[in-house]
Formats: structure tokens, C-alpha cells, sequence
């Protein structure tokens, strides 16, 4: 289920919410300290987005990938949902402690517990808010010659996890907001994000993140049972 390395980009997004420790601040390059200053200052007045989506996910040593449209919302600390019109309906939905995947040409419902996807130190932090992106990451600037290289910040994990190994974030000029992420896992697959026509302090509703199986869907858990 590739799209649940998507939830690691969630986590950055959300990281992104908590102040930036000054021992952080310290040790950037000026350029680096810049991006994370406008990054926090902007999430920090952000209590909900919207935006839409394209996404592309290339196995290792792909160069073509599966493309993917849809819809997210996030809202804070931890809530989000993922609505994917193309290439097939999907959604993933999570307010709780458990995270709803529904596709709905097949009518079926997997349910996964939020820690199964939080099994790292790195990823629950962030989740709650309570990250330090320096304890976790090393944060470095891309090479001047890369395009849009001043708007880009680059993320490497500092302990090695299967399914991010570096994540790339690109923010608009103009709003300061995530534009475009690329993130790589350690087999070499890539997932590229596009954020578009995002939507700040809208005052999302609360059933956006709930989520009732349809009637007659088939339902799995994680742990292999039904229903």
C-alpha cells in the first residue's frame, strides 16, 4: 500500500507546527535558518489546511511512475484525510487512534492502529507536534545549481528507517507554504508531491475526519482479522 509512505509526509507537514529550538537555529546555514523562520512562522497562525494533490510514486530505478490526483486536508495536531479521485477513489481518513484506508471500487476498508504507523521514535514525535528537527534530521541546503535550490530545504534522517531516507521540501515564495516534497526510501523508490491552491484557517468541519465503513464493505484490520 504505497500511499501510506504518504503519511510520512504528513508528519513532516506537521512537524513543521512546532517551534524551532534555538540550538536548531544556531547550527543552519543562514539560507536554512531563513526557510525554517518562515516555515514556522506561517504554521504557527495555521490551524487547518486544504489543497489539492498530484502525486507520483517511481519504484527504484523507474523512470516512470504511477500518478495519482486527489484532495487532503489536515488539521491540527493530528488529524488528516486523503481523498484520491484518479487513478481509482481511495480514501484515508484518521482523527483517532486508528487510520481508515477505503477504496471503494472494491468496496473493502482496511483499519490500521496509528502506532503501527508511528513504530518510530522520529515518527511520533513529529506526529504530536513535539518534533526537534535537528535531533532527528541533519537539514541541509540542495546545491546552488538545483532548481528553485533557495526555497529548498533537504531532510536526512540522522537514524536509518525503511521508509524515508531523504525528503526534499520546496516552499511557495509567495505564501510560504510546502509547494512540492520529494521523499526517497532506502530501496531507492521515490513519491513526488505537488500541493496546489491550498487553503488556510477555513474552520474545517469535524466530520471531514470521521469515517463510517459503507454498508456491505468488507473490513480488515492489520493484525490479518475481519470485521
Amino acid at each position: 500500500m504505497h500511499n501510506v509512505r504518504l503519511f510520512y509526509v504528513l508528519l513532516l507537514v506537521v512537524m513543521l507546527f512546532a517551534p524551532v529550538p534555538k540550538s536548531m537555529a544556531e547550527s543552519l546555514s543562514d539560507r536554512a535558518q531563513t526557510l525554517i523562520a518562515l516555515l514556522q512562522k506561517k504554521y504557527e497562525n495555521t490551524t487547518d489546511i486544504t489543497a489539492d494533490f498530484r502525486q507520483e510514486t517511481f519504484a527504484a530505478g523507474s523512470s516512470e511512475g504511477l500518478k495519482a490526483e486527489g484532495r487532503v486536508y489536515f488539521s491540527r495536531p493530528h488529524r488528516m484525510r486523503w481523498e484520491y479521485s484518479t487513478p481509482e477513489p481511495q480514501l484515508i481518513v484518521t482523527s483517532g487512534q486508528e487510520v481508515y484506508v477505503y477504496e471503494k471500487e472494491a468496496n473493502q476498508v482496511m483499519i490500521l492502529p496509528r502506532n503501527q504507523l508511528l513504530s518510530t521514535e522520529i515518527s511520533k514525535a513529529f506526529f504530536f507536534g513535539k518534533g526537534d528537527i535537528k535531533r532527528y534530521f541533519k537539514v541541509e541546503n540542495p546545491q546552488k545549481d538545483q532548481p528553485e535550490a533557495q526555497w529548498t530545504l533537504k531532510l536526512i534522517p540522522r537514524d536509518p528507517v525503511p521508509q524515508v531516507c531523504a525528503i526534499w521540501i520546496v516552499l511557495d515564495p509567495d505564501t510560504h507554504l510546502i509547494r512540492e516534497m520529494w521523499l526517497e526510501d532506502l530501496l531507492g523508490g521515490k513519491t513526488h508531491l505537488v500541493f496546489s491552491n491550498a487553503k488556510v484557517n477555513k474552520g474545517l468541519s469535524d466530520d471531514l475526519f470521521q469515517f463510517a465503513p459503507p454498508q456491505g464493505a468488507e473490513i480488515y484490520r492489520a493484525d490479518g482479522s475481519e470485521g
